[in-house]
């Protein structure tokens, strides 16, 4: 089986180079790299990394994280918010002239019914609702302008001004046109005991259905381009839409400059980077260190691309499952002991220099030493064999049968410490650190089996709690991110993002004073406090802050790159006067 698989990557590798004197580098066309399929298109229910980055071009928010200057903007609003004197309300004016492809206006009802959806108990999106349903309690239009609304907020939050940035305004009479949801008030989304009606709920699973990820004609919105082909784990195409509203605009985030964006989903490294060396990818940002190290060897590369490494806001980590149900997932990480013991037995420092080369840096805490509320006194916790075996042997796991592997009495059942490492398969650099880790907690004793999984059933397992240890990353941003997604006990019984189980009434309780403190110390103080306690209770081995490899074919103007996601503004690139209307420059 080896060497079958070894001859179809040969066969496809052959067949891809086959291909590259195809390619018309004159045509303005931006293939832009994925290393894996986004979840879906949904607007709500999906919520990948690579999903957002699409959204980039064919959906708009009110608000945005500006890449240029890491602050947020107006974006389909005149200016941000004005709040009330005590916080707690903030007006709203929307920008004119913004239309819906149909030629209909955007409005103030498109935000009404854009957020009830966002924080609808319906709605498939439990992994993010939280972040919103904490924060909005209602909208109303103004009384007086019909281009204004206010927000009504339940507490004072750090993110009342900014709360808008990432709620893709859906369009009411494409998605609602006979007025379903026009009755349904914010009291009685907020209502537990709320019965919806038979035809709301039959609205709600209409709009859940799958087609409305994946079908091109539901795939729509706000933004300068509509998806035209989605073939999952294909690729994405997006067209620039004709007459547009937005076409006149010198705003940088309204440009059409390209005619189509292609979004080409390549998992394997090695046809990765087959792929940019024969120029057959305009733009990555997920190219893995090592492959772009030796393009970056190579003259041809370095006369066709712009390359760099920037650092980012993304960091690596193995999550261990502090709550698992005991019996598909047994209880071997129930013992802070033990959670702190796999932290000793991860090399790091081993897995930056080899796997990726020296390009990273470890991070301890799990917020972003980018930011300004990073706890600089947690201590890095450094590989040591030793200490891990004596907090095994505290936490009664020993090896009683002589086989190696250290074994305990749980509830009457004689466990053996062998448990499976989850991984998203395609990265060849993942499965290494998978393999370099299972060595060295053998050595203690410990049977770690890599289990790679592609990337839908990998996270849905880490939803329903449906694993025992999982290597993942999270991809931050410049902007504030609400730890009630991944580390409040919410989070975790609403299978949301909060996969290990972490947490109890005190770290709920730093999580409202982060949330809640608009004193800037007040918030530092409390973000400081919450990564020392998940610090402390290991629920996490933080390994390291990645750093993003971009690459931009030189065919382009316009290549500008930045630190933070997805570090390129795609619509914003210009096919240079040279390569159009030219034939294919010759590939060496």
């Amino acid at each position: 089986m080896k060497y079958f698989k070894i001859i179809v990557l040969y066969i496809f590798l052959l067949a891809f180079l086959s291909c590259v004197d195809k390619r018309d580098l004159s045509k303005n066309t931006v293939i832009a790299h994925l290393s894996s399929s986004p979840d879906g298109l949904h607007p709500y229910n999906d919520n990948s990394g690579n999903r957002t980055y699409v959204f980039n071009y064919t959906q708009k928010t009110l608000m945005k994280l500006d890449l240029r200057t890491l602050e947020v903007i107006p974006f389909l609003i005149k200016e941000m918010p004005i709040p009330s004197e005590d916080g707690l309300e903030y007006t709203y004016e929307l920008i004119e002239g913004v239309k819906w492809d149909d030629g209909t206006p955007f409005t103030v009802d498109d935000v009404i019914f854009s957020t009830k959806l966002q924080i609808a108990p319906l709605t498939n999106n439990s992994q993010v609702k939280g972040i919103y349903s904490s924060v909005i309690e209602s909208v109303r239009k103004h009384p007086n302008d019909k281009n204004k609304f206010i927000v009504k907020t339940k507490i004072l939050h750090v993110q009342n001004l900014t709360i808008y940035e990432e709620i893709y305004m859906q369009q009411k009479g494409y998605w609602d046109p006979k007025g379903v949801l026009d009755d349904f008030t914010f009291e009685q989304i907020h209502d537990p005991l709320y019965k919806p009606s038979e035809e709301m709920t039959n609205w709600f699973n209409e709009f859940n259905k799958g087609d409305n990820s994946y079908v091109p004609e539901k795939l729509v919105g706000l933004g300068p381009y509509q998806v035209t082909e989605f073939i999952p784990g294909g690729y994405i195409t997006i067209e620039k839409k004709k007459d547009w509203y937005g076409n006149k605009s010198d705003f940088i985030y309204n440009q059409q400059h390209p005619d189509k964006i292609i979004f080409k989903i390549i998992t394997d490294d090695a046809a990765s980077y087959l792929a940019i060396k024969n120029q057959k990818i305009d733009v990555s940002t997920l190219l893995t260190t090592s492959k772009l190290l030796k393009l970056q060897e190579i003259d041809y590369f370095n006369e066709n691309y712009h390359s760099k490494f920037l650092p980012e806001y993304t960091y690596d980590y193995i999550g261990l499952n502090m709550k698992p149900d005991g019996t598909e997932h047994k209880p071997f990480f129930v013992d802070r002991k033990v959670r702190r013991a796999m932290a000793h037995l991860v090399p790091v420092e081993e897995i930056i220099e080899v796997i990726e080369q020296g390009v990273g840096s470890r991070q301890i805490a799990n917020l972003s030493p980018l930011k300004k509320a990073y706890n600089t006194d947690l201590k890095p916790i450094e590989y040591n064999l030793e200490k891990a075996k004596q907090l095994l042997d505290e936490a009664g796991w020993v090896d009683t049968d002589g086989d190696n592997i250290r074994d305990k009495m749980v509830n009457g059942e004689k466990l053996q410490f062998s448990f499976k490492m989850s991984y998203m398969s395609g990265r060849a650099s993942t499965k290494e650190k998978a393999l370099m880790i299972k060595e060295e907690m053998y050595k203690a004793g410990i049977d770690a089996i890599p289990f790679p999984m592609d990337f839908t059933i990998f996270y849905k397992n880490a939803y329903d709690h449906k694993f025992d240890a999982m290597m993942g990353a999270w991809g931050g941003g410049a902007g504030y991110q609400d730890p009630i997604q991944l580390w409040h006990t919410n989070s975790w019984a609403t299978k949301g993002s909060n996969f290990t189980g972490f947490g109890d009434a005190e770290s709920d309780s730093l999580i409202a004073l982060a949330n809640t403190s608009l004193k800037e110390e007040d918030h530092i103080a409390a973000l400081k406090a919450l990564q020392k306690k998940i610090y402390d209770e290991q629920a996490y081995v933080v390994i390291m802050s990645r750093q993003r490899k971009v690459l931009i074919h030189k065919r382009f103007d316009n290549a500008n790159m930045y630190n933070d996601k997805p570090g390129v503004i795609l619509n914003n690139l210009v096919l240079k006067p040279e390569f159009a209307g030219t034939s294919q420059k010759p590939v060496q």
